[in-house]
């Protein structure tokens, strides 16, 4: 019988540190100091503490939240759930916000899985593809003709967030003081749009009004449309100065990255 080539060997130790279940003692040794049941379960052990870390590093207001032995808890199960599908471990943390909306120790608490996709969703604000952003000049060399056709493009990162709890804020004083203030479910939920502002990730509370427009903007409506969809809520002769007060903030945000 020939020897496995080294493709063989990687292939039989990743799908044994996955799920343990494929018999690779024949490609294994003995030393005087470990069996090689000992020698296996070591390289099992350390790849899922490697996993618990970076998902700590993903996570670290919830495990503040939880505990750390709560945490290393719930994050053994998500593993063993959700084992790693790609070469990298930044998606390693992809699914964790399901995982605790499910769980049958955290479902009833909205709030640690709202609190974890908040975090998720700054990992992804943060490693965004990088884009232009528009300024206020780039408003002021609009001709008077151009405004009824405007459109907007939104930087990449750009997202909007919907909870129910007050996970933000959880978040917020977790990390900062290491202390979370009271959990808060509401009946409705609170947008939020959450973006990065160079290497800051921002994040606000905005209202329907505001959402409705990010969103229309977004499917590529113009501001002659946007000015029509806002009179639902404002007089007529208030809506243009609202939609560019809008513009202006968006601007100033950094949330836009194009003005067409």
């Amino acid at each position: 019988m020939n020897p496995p080539s080294l493709a063989e060997l990687q292939n039989s130790l990743q799908r044994y540190l996955l799920n343990q279940q494929n018999n690779i003692n024949e490609f294994t040794i003995e030393s005087e100091k470990f069996s090689k049941q000992q020698r296996l379960d070591i390289y099992h052990e350390a790849y899922r503490l490697r996993l618990l870390d970076a998902l700590k590093n993903d996570y670290p207001a919830v495990e503040l939240l939880l505990g750390e032995d709560e945490f290393e808890k719930a994050m053994t199960e998500y593993i063993k759930q959700h084992p790693s599908q790609h070469p990298s471990l930044r998606w390693m943390g992809k699914s964790v916000a399901q995982f605790l909306r499910t769980h049958s120790s955290w479902q009833q608490h909205l709030y640690v899985s709202e609190l974890a996709d908040f975090e998720w969703a700054q990992i992804m604000a943060f490693d965004a593809e990088d884009s232009a952003i528009a300024t206020i000049d780039d408003v002021r060399k609009l001709e008077s003709s151009q405004w009824l056709e405007l459109r907007l493009n939104f930087q990449s990162s750009v997202k909007m967030l919907s909870y129910y709890s007050n996970a933000p804020q959880l978040w917020d004083a977790l990390i900062n003081t290491q202390t979370a203030p009271e959990a808060q479910t509401k009946k409705e939920t609170q947008d939020w749009l959450i973006w990065r502002n160079d290497l800051q990730i921002m994040y606000r509370p905005i209202d329907s009004i505001e959402k409705w427009s990010v969103e229309s903007f977004a499917q590529d409506k113009n501001f002659s449309e946007i000015c029509a969809g806002l009179c639902a809520w404002f007089p007529e002769e208030q809506v243009p100065l609202k939609a560019a007060q809008y513009l202006q903030l968006w601007i100033q945000n950094g949330l836009v990255s194009e003005i067409k």
